[in-house]
């Protein structure tokens, strides 16, 4: 190749890199439909979300409970670890911005018959490769490289808050056994008491057999429930030890279940506002971004590539010996036009999925919200007619030993009452447990304070 031709290569394609017209897809956000406020609450200004999550509970133990398991949850390992990889991926691609350069060593021996002596040389070369941008592609694979890395980085975020709530969650349930044991001992220690009176009142031969065996029947019950309760405990802590990264462990207790209190006053905020604070509605925009920008970079495989190449080297048996030189390179497609429009294709299908996916990932916010909404309301009301229900409960157990004492009723009305009695304590605790569940949940689904987690 001749000499000017090389620098007409060279100038040619850097006034392409300069002038020509490079493939970038602008992105536009998706519409979204959203309303002025979440069907259960006026609008506000304040969302519970916003809310640092160590002062969200009330409860020392449960915080130190979840700063240990951001610190030890082993999934939340994983995905740290896979920033790191997102993190070299986008230094690896980036690292196509700037030119490549190599270099090499040849030796060589020779031998001719017009000459008794072996003829030795050593080459050291260097290589100088550049790539030049003209079309986008390498800018485009950096922005899928990068928005792929924040994605990454917004998936912890996501793990993190939801391992706040697990925590949480499995705590106010243990919290809920704990007090469902309580009142079980309690009853068994009643039952076992009235069971005592029993017993001597038949063998006076005052009753029959028959109130025995009702009063026996009904503690076996309490101490059937009472076994449940405690396998139901030790796999709750089982649970919550492996969200802490240990093996099976007691886990230490705080404030009683009735002590867990929150604020009445809990404001969702404006439901738009979850497209800037929810993370699986910004890690699903951030990958919609990425695949944009595959997209692009996917779309310049229909033009030429352009490449120079500068070599430098010297002889080192005979230094004064030096050569170079610099060549252009121009490639493009010719006969594959259909393979590449078909790979276009298959980015811009999956661009599509990845739109889908993010309004997916709104919808099912919103959905989470409005059902933790609902919940809270429900379950406020039902724990308030649980606890006139369980004063009504009392009387009538008070009163039904005395009306049997007196024998104006029999003992299987006693039993009856009693038993009544009993349920409706387990069922306040479990009401008042998923009283608090469903704030946690409504505290998650809004962002879950995941800006507020180191």
């Amino acid at each position: 190749m001749k000499r000017y031709s090389i620098h007409y290569i060279f100038l040619f394609a850097l006034s392409i890199a300069f002038f020509g017209c490079k493939v970038q897809n602008d992105y536009v956000a998706p519409e979204i439909e959203t309303t002025n406020s979440f069907s259960t609450l006026d609008t506000d200004s304040l969302s519970v979300a916003d809310t640092q999550w160590w002062n969200f509970f009330n409860d020392p133990v449960l915080t130190d409970l979840i700063s240990e398991s951001l610190e030890n949850n082993l999934p939340l390992k994983n995905i740290i670890f896979g920033i790191k990889q997102s993190q070299l991926q986008l230094a690896i691609t980036k690292a196509q911005l700037y030119p490549e350069i190599n270099y090499g060593l040849t030796a060589e021996t020779s031998k001719s018959s017009l000459s008794p002596d072996f003829q030795n040389t050593i080459n050291a070369v260097g290589q100088v490769s550049y790539t030049l941008d003209v079309w986008g592609r390498i800018a485009n694979q950096n922005e899928a490289a990068l928005q792929a890395y924040l994605a990454t980085e917004m998936a912890v975020f996501e793990v993190k808050a939801t391992l706040v709530s697990q925590i949480a969650e499995l705590y106010f349930t243990l919290r809920d056994i704990d007090n469902r044991i309580y009142v079980s001992e309690q009853m068994e220690t009643s039952m076992e008491k009235y069971k005592a009176i029993i017993d001597a009142r038949y063998d006076g031969g005052f009753i029959s057999k028959v109130d025995v065996n009702q009063i026996s029947i009904s503690l076996k019950d309490v101490q059937v429930t009472m076994q449940a309760l405690y396998r139901a405990r030790k796999q709750v802590e089982n649970a919550i030890s492996t969200l802490l990264g240990s093996l099976p462990k007691s886990i230490p207790r705080g404030n009683k279940l009735e002590e867990q209190i929150f604020s009445s006053n809990l404001p969702a905020g404006v439901p738009a506002d979850l497209l800037r604070r929810r993370p699986s509605i910004l890690r699903s925009e951030l990958l919609l971004k990425s695949q944009l920008a595959k997209l692009g970079a996917t779309e310049t495989f229909k033009y030429p590539n352009f490449q120079i190449n500068f070599n430098l080297g010297a002889q080192l048996l005979n230094p004064s010996s030096i050569f170079g030189n610099l060549t252009g390179n121009m490639l493009g497609p010719l006969f594959n036009a259909n393979r590449i429009n078909n790979t276009i294709a298959i980015e811009e299908a999956q661009y599509k999925r990845a739109e889908l996916d993010y309004r997916q990932a709104y919808l099912l916010a919103f959905q989470e919200i409005e059902d933790a909404l609902i919940a809270i309301e429900t379950y406020k009301k039902e724990f308030e007619i649980r606890k006139k229900q369980l004063k009504l409960a009392k009387e009538a157990y008070d009163l039904a030993w005395v009306r049997y004492n007196e024998g104006a009723t029999s003992f299987i009305e006693f039993l009856n009452v009693q038993t009544t009695f009993f349920n409706v304590q387990l069922t306040a605790s479990n009401s008042y447990k998923s009283q608090l569940q469903s704030v946690v949940k409504l505290y998650l689904a809004l962002g879950g304070g995941w800006n507020q987690i180191n």
